[in-house]
């Protein structure tokens, strides 16, 4: 069976090779490693489909489900992910399965397991399912801010920036007000619109109209300033430094 595996960590790619290898589920050959949704996009246009993909749904360039509004994927997905949260996303979407990291040889072999079961009709409409159903998803343009005796919506247009710490959320806006968000950055991730909005670091997802200057920094990496204060100063990594120069040139 050919595989394709979709992720940007070299030491999850290596623990995952290693582990198909061991697996006494379905013999499995590796036809490609892909790093980031702009290479797998590439990939699907002018490769043939394998039989399985296992795809990181956090990729340096953003959510993977994005793969999914530029290709149609025709194999069966097993996401695999470092978050809970994103197990539960991964069922909403319909996937054989998801193996939370380290991935492990039993939650491997579960997922082939499941694989090998499925007859060709419904090997097919788990295809379909899973292409309909990510590329259905809609981008938010409001969120509802919940407070102790009220709650009322923000329009995202609004927000400059959103930064995490202490497992908290907020999101700031252009008044200088401060919002607490009910979502986590990986979830705002994939459903905020990716023209204006950019996953910096751990930290922050910016605003691209929040945007003052950058600075190069050490490493090979950037320091983004923006036109309002910051709790911390914004990095972008040197893996992500190309990602984030495409980004700030394409336009709106």
């Amino acid at each position: 069976m050919n595989a394709v595996i979709i992720e940007d960590e070299t030491a999850a790619v290596s623990t995952l090779k290693a582990i198909l290898a061991q697996n006494s589920i379905i013999p499995i050959e590796i036809v490609a490693e892909l790093e980031s949704i702009e290479e797998s996009v590439v990939y699907f246009h002018t490769a043939p489909q394998p039989d399985i993909i296992f795809m990181d749904i956090h990729l340096a360039d953003g959510s993977a489900f994005k793969i999914f509004e530029q290709v149609e994927i025709e194999a069966p997905v097993v996401f695999t992910t470092a978050y809970d949260e994103y197990a539960l996303q991964a069922f909403q979407v319909s996937s054989i399965d998801y193996l939370l990291k380290p991935v492990t040889l039993t939650s491997l072999e579960r997922a082939l397991s499941k694989l090998r079961l499925f007859s060709p009709e419904e090997r097919l409409a788990h295809i379909r399912q899973t292409n309909d159903v990510i590329q259905g998803r809609h981008v938010i343009k409001s969120l509802l801010i919940m407070l102790t005796d009220k709650f009322y919506p923000l329009q995202v247009k609004d927000i400059l920036y959103f930064y995490t710490a202490n497992e908290k959320v907020t999101a700031y806006t252009s008044d200088g007000k401060q919002h607490p968000v009910d979502r986590t950055l990986d979830a705002l991730g994939d459903q905020l619109d990716e023209r204006h909005f950019f996953r910096a670091n751990r930290q922050f997802i910016i605003s691209r109209k929040a945007i003052k200057d950058i600075d190069l920094w050490f490493g090979s990496r950037l320091s983004v300033n923006l036109i309002l204060p910051i709790p911390e100063r914004i990095i972008i990594s040197k893996t992500k430094t190309p990602v984030f120069k495409k980004w700030i040139l394409t336009e709106e």
